[in-house]
Parts: C-alpha cells; sequence; structure tokens
C-alpha cells in the first residue's frame, strides 16, 4: 500500500511539473528575433541557463521512468503536443546548440524521452524527424566535437532499436496487403508506413556512415557499435540498409578496443545470420577488385585504406572459416596489378641519395655497416612508408604457408615467363615478399609443433625459395652495360641472394663461385641505387659467411674471382665489368692480389694476339692497366716480373693506338722486346 501511495504521489507530482517543464523547454530554445507571442523573456538567455534548463528535462524523464504511471501518462493523447514539442527543442538544442556541453545534454534528455516513454506509436511519430536531424548534425562533422558526434550514434541507436526492432516490427512484419486494404497509407505502424521509414532510414544511414573515415577512434568505435547493433537488433526490419552496415563493420573492426565475451561483434552475427557471410564474402571481393584502380589515386590515405579495407575483409573470412574459391583465384592477380598500378602512380621515384653505405673493410666499419638495411626498391618515398607497410601486412596475412606457397609458385612462374619489365618487378618482389611471410609464419609454428611431417612437397616454400634462387642468379649474371634492362629487377635479384645466404650461413660458400663475381660487377654500374644494393649485399654475404669484412671475403675467394675475370675476357667479353670488378679487387685485397694476376695476363696477351687490330679492345685494355700500374706502382717497383709484363703488355696497347692514328708505319711484335716502360709513358 505505501508503494502504491508512493507511485500516486510521483505521478501528481509530474503532472504538476508538465507545464513548468514545457516552459523550460521554450526557454532552451528560444529565438531572440521570433514573435513576442512565442517567448517569454525579451532578454538573451545565458549558456548556463539552457543548459541547466535541457539537465533539467533529463532528470524529469529519468525520473517518470521510475513510475509506470507517469511514463504511460506521457503516451496519452492530451500529452503528445507537449511531448513532441519538447522532443523538437531538445533536437534543435543537438542541432544549434551553443557549446558542445549543450548539444551532448540535449542528447541526453533526447534518451531519457526514449527510455521513458514505452508507447509504440508515440515513439515512431517522431521517428522521422528525429533520424533526420541527427543525421543532419553527422552531414556536417566539422562543427562538432567528436565527443558530440558520438553521443548522436548512440542516440541514434536507441532510436532504432525502439521503434524498428524486430521485437517491435513483428506483428507489422505479418500483416498481408490483405489485412490492410482500406487502410490509410500514411497510419502509423501500418506496412506501408514500415516501407516508407525503412526508405528514410536507409537513406539516413547513408549519410551517417561517411564518417567510418572520420579521424577520431571515439567517433569511429561509436559508429561500429551502432552498426552491430542495427544488425542484430534490427535485423530483418532494416535489411535493406545490411550491405552497408556490414562493410562499415568490416572496415571499422580494428578501430574498436577489444570487445568484452559479452559484447556482440559482428563476427558473432555472421555466425547467426549466414546471409551476413554472403555479404561479408561479396565486400572483400569488391574492395579487391577495386584495388589495383585505387591504387592509381594521388591521395596516400586512400591507397593505404584500401589495402587496409582488404586485410580486415581477409581476416574477418579467415576467422570465420569461409570457403571462396573465387577470393583464392583472384588473389595473386589482384596483387600483382595493384603492385604495378603503385609503380606507375609513383614513376621513377628515386632512393635516399644521403644513405651512407660504403663495404666493410675493418672491424669498426662492421658495426656501422652491419645494420644498413637495403632502400625500398619499390615505393621508396618517404611519404609511400604507410603504403609499404600496409601491402607488406596483407602479404604477411595471406594465409597458411601453403596458400602462401601457392600464390609465390604462381608469381615465380609469371617472373620466368613475363617479357614486361614492370611486371617482372612486380611478380619477383610479390614471391620474394611471400617467401619471407612464410618462412617467418613457420618458424613461429614451429616455436610450437613439428610441422615437417604433414608438408606437402608439391607445396613446399623452400622449393620455390631455391627456384627463386636460381633466377636470382640468372638475372644478375645477364648483367651487362650494354643490353638495357630495369635496375629494380637486378637490384631485387642482389636482396634475394643475401637472403639465401643469410639463411644458409657460412653453408652457402660453395655458391660463391657463382654469384661473387656478378654481384661485384654492380660496383661499377653506372646507377647509384644498384651500386648501393651491391655494396649492401657484399657486406651481408661476408657476415653471413662468417668472414671479418669484405676484404677477406674477396681474398679467400681470389681464385674464383680471378678465374672469372680471365674466362670474360677469353670469351671477348671486353665489357667494363670485368675491368671494374678487377679494379675493385685490387683496391680491396691489395698487394696481396698480385700473385694471383698472372691468369689475367695470360688472356690478355692471347686476347691481343688474337685480336691485335681491334682499337677499342686495345683502348680498353690500356685502361684497365693505368687503374692496375696506378694501383700497385710501389709492388711493381719491387716486383720485376709482374712490372716487365705489364710494361709490356702496355707498350702494345701504346704502339697499336699510335698505328691506328698514323703515327707509325709497322706493327712490332705483341711483346715489344727491348722497350723500356718510361719510354711508354712519356710517349703518350
Amino acid at each position: 500500500m505505501e508503494s502504491t501511495a508512493s507511485s500516486k504521489e510521483r505521478t501528481e507530482f509530474f503532472q504538476r511539473l508538465k507545464p513548468c517543464c514545457v516552459k523550460i523547454s521554450q526557454l532552451a530554445i528560444r529565438e531572440a528575433d521570433g514573435r513576442a507571442s512565442s517567448r517569454e523573456l525579451a532578454r538573451p538567455v545565458a549558456e548556463e541557463t539552457v543548459l541547466e534548463a535541457f539537465r533539467g528535462l533529463t532528470a524529469l524523464f529519468n525520473t517518470a521512468g521510475l513510475s509506470a504511471a507517469a511514463s504511460s501518462g506521457l503516451s496519452e493523447a492530451e500529452s503528445i503536443p507537449a511531448l513532441g514539442h519538447g522532443v523538437t527543442i531538445m533536437l534543435n538544442g543537438v542541432v544549434d546548440g551553443a557549446t558542445p556541453q549543450i548539444q551532448q545534454e540535449a542528447l541526453r534528455a533526447l534518451q531519457a524521452v526514449y527510455h521513458t516513454v514505452k508507447e509504440p506509436a508515440a515513439l515512431a511519430s517522431f521517428l522521422p524527424g528525429t533520424v533526420s536531424l541527427l543525421a543532419k548534425v553527422t552531414s556536417s562533422p566539422n562543427r562538432y566535437k567528436s565527443a558530440v558526434l558520438a553521443k548522436c550514434f548512440e542516440t541514434v541507436s536507441l532510436v532504432l532499436t525502439s521503434v524498428l526492432a524486430d521485437l517491435r516490427t513483428r506483428s507489422i512484419l505479418t500483416k498481408t496487403e490483405t489485412d490492410q486494404e482500406g487502410a490509410e497509407d500514411n497510419k502509423i505502424l501500418s506496412p506501408a508506413w514500415l516501407k516508407a521509414s525503412t526508405m528514410q532510414v536507409k537513406k539516413a544511414l547513408s549519410t551517417i556512415m561517411k564518417l567510418r573515415s572520420h579521424e577520431s577512434a571515439e567517433v569511429r568505435n561509436a559508429l561500429n557499435k551502432l552498426c552491430v547493433t542495427i544488425l542484430d537488433e534490427c535485423h530483418n526490419t532494416l535489411s535493406n540498409c545490411a550491405n552497408i552496415l556490414v562493410e562499415t563493420a568490416m572496415m571499422l573492426g580494428e578501430t574498436e578496443n577489444k570487445m568484452s565475451l559479452t559484447q556482440t561483434s559482428l563476427q558473432d552475427l555472421v555466425n547467426i545470420y549466414p546471409e551476413l557471410g554472403e555479404i561479408v564474402k561479396t565486400t572483400t571481393y569488391n574492395w579487391m577488385s577495386s584495388l589495383s584502380r585505387l591504387m592509381q589515386s594521388a591521395d596516400e590515405d586512400v591507397k593505404r585504406d584500401t589495402i587496409r579495407n582488404v586485410l580486415k575483409g581477409l581476416e574477418l573470412i579467415k576467422d570465420l572459416q569461409i570457403q571462396s574459391s573465387t577470393l583464392d583465384e583472384s588473389m595473386s592477380i589482384m596483387l600483382r596489378d595493384s603492385i604495378i598500378s603503385l609503380m606507375q602512380a609513383s614513376g621513377t621515384s628515386e632512393t635516399n641519395e644521403n644513405m651512407d653505405v660504403r663495404l666493410i673493410d675493418s672491424g669498426e666499419a662492421s658495426a656501422e655497416q652491419g645494420d644498413v638495411q637495403y632502400q625500398p626498391v619499390l615505393l621508396p618515398s618517404e611519404s609511400q612508408k604507410d603504403i609499404r607497410h600496409e601491402m607488406a601486412s596483407l602479404i604477411t596475412f595471406l594465409g597458411s604457408s601453403s596458400q602462401q606457397a601457392r600464390f609465390a609458385g604462381t608469381m615465380l612462374e609469371q617472373v620466368q615467363d613475363s617479357d614486361n619489365s614492370a611486371s617482372q618487378v612486380a611478380t619477383f618482389w610479390l614471391c620474394f615478399e611471400l617467401i619471407k611471410a612464410s618462412h617467418r609464419s613457420s618458424a613461429e609454428a614451429e616455436m610450437f609443433l613439428n610441422l615437417s611431417s604433414v608438408t606437402d612437397p608439391s607445396q613446399d616454400i623452400d622449393t620455390i625459395f631455391n627456384e627463386l634462387y636460381t633466377t636470382s642468379v640468372q638475372i644478375l649474371d645477364r648483367h651487362t652495360d650494354v643490353e638495357s634492362i630495369d635496375w629494380r629487377l637486378e637490384a631485387l635479384a642482389l636482396e634475394a641472394t643475401a637472403y639465401t645466404a643469410q639463411r644458409a650461413g657460412e653453408s652457402f660458400r660453395p655458391e660463391l663461385i657463382d654469384i661473387l663475381f656478378p654481384i661485384a660487377t654492380f660496383l661499377g654500374s653506372n646507377n647509384p641505387n644498384l651500386q648501393k644494393h651491391a655494396i649492401v649485399t657484399l657486406n651481408s654475404i661476408a657476415a653471413s659467411c662468417g668472414y671479418a669484412n669484405v676484404s677477406e671475403l674477396i681474398i679467400q675467394n681470389v681464385d674464383y674471382m680471378v678465374n672469372s675475370v680471365s674466362l670474360r675476357l677469353n670469351s671477348l667479353d671486353i665489357s667494363p665489368a670485368s675491368i671494374n670488378v678487377l679494379t675493385m679487387m685490387v683496391r680491396l685485397a691489395g698487394p696481396r692480389l698480385v700473385p694471383y694476376l698472372d691468369d689475367v695476363i695470360d688472356s690478355i696477351f692471347g686476347a691481343l694476339d688474337n685480336f691485335h687490330g681491334y682499337p677499342v679492345f686495345v683502348e680498353v685494355d690500356e685502361e684497365m692497366f693505368d687503374d692496375i700500374l696506378d694501383l700497385l706502382s710501389d709492388v711493381l717497383e719491387r716486383n720485376v716480373v709482374v712490372r716487365e709484363a705489364l710494361e709490356a703488355v702496355n707498350g702494345d696497347a701504346v704502339w697499336l693506338s699510335r698505328y691506328e692514328r698514323g703515327n707509325v708505319e709497322w706493327l712490332p711484335t705483341p711483346k715489344m722486346d727491348g722497350v723500356e716502360f718510361t719510354h711508354m709513358a712519356i710517349s703518350r
């Protein structure tokens, strides 16, 4: 009895306060330039007064909600006009409030209305105006603080679930058109009304969803929660909005803090509603299809967000264990085309010219240069750093090791078969990155499990890795200064070779016979990017194979290096590459190289004997010996045998050059016995 009396007293008290609330609400939004009949005061109202007026409304409705009689009284026919006026005032306070505090308090008051009023028809009558004005707020996000926008999304969620939740519209959806014959189309809570309302809500949500790229995490989190809530509670009623809601929830999935076990997520909803899984697959496929096109955009943020969205879609599909052959088949093509688009959009961006790179030749230098990394071959500028990171994350995520092996194998085939340089660079880079990602994931898995017994040889990533290394050696060995080739492909081949040495360690030493000389030829490249790559590669290989520095690497393998020079000269390869390598060897090894020069000298003599009348060859020969004589001048003073041999060849070259110019009329024998070195120097 006491409880009944108390409830009756609260109801009577509320009825007495209602006229005061109307006056307070009029005060909150009173227009100073309105008609006198619509104003109670002639002076401006302080912001503090407006704020307290909305707080009073919030407290009033919260108190009314404690009493069933009071809350039901708000829905009576005579109360609806005043209640509607109050809702309008609150909405205007949200849109035009002078301060963020006023705007937030107006939203709290509006939420209190929807928490307190239980009559569906009353709430339904407020739906169109409420949704429209709240969408208007989100259409101008720069005018409002992040906290206001987040509160606005929270309010939209409450409004829609209070009116259009499946539990509330179930009876409307079951009505047939026959049942509605003769009924007015605009009748509230009729099928016609519901259809019109859902169309209006879809338009409003389309406006609201534009804030999914808002810079504030608070706003994005609130929007994500709004999407999940509507997909859950209004699943059938607002099924026409499912696509945009799922897409937005997928995009915002990572912006939210780790959900509690009691909070519903998009993944939970997909498990409940299979049709949402189809939307997830379709959305991810559409993102993947548009990736290569959007990679041509000049806006780096657009490219970064696009890659990030694809990654989120693939992560969700993996977590849901959704199988899609269409996605698997299009993955490799999507990646390749996207990389090519990025290459075309970025143009010929230069790498960091200020990076200090030099060969390791001492213990002190080794400590500094050993940590020097390759400059990026693709997307080298600092502004593209985020794009590189996102693309690397996408590649790393691409399924299991077997999937990565399959993708890498497809890319390697295109490297070997393609005639397009851009396609070769893109597929080589993708293959290399997929291999590295697979190695990392395998290493992490092997920390806990022994997976050697379940490895499929046909999809073994190491088999593809070995093929990539073989392809890299072929690319490096084909390098010449005459034939044009995309330098980025050669740079990637250098990186792949260094990575192979890093994984193999000292067991890589036998491979130096084949790759050390080709790598060294890049030290004389006209492209500074290739020069730096070659230096970092030699430093890396020296460290991986257990050599103290590059000098020791060259000395320990000098016989292979000199033999390679001799073979090139014997095969009439007189390109500057051989000369540059020999010069580099002399500079690094110094006098220690002299005992190994016999084969080179013999090759030079043989070439001069067979091709005595080729001035180009002789001129190149002369330039090479100029470098050697300059670098080994102190050795020549002490070593008579080497000096005599070099003097003879140098003299022969000079004499032939003079003969070609018509300065002399006869050719000497190749060895030019009796000609002094000093005379040759003077004659030049």
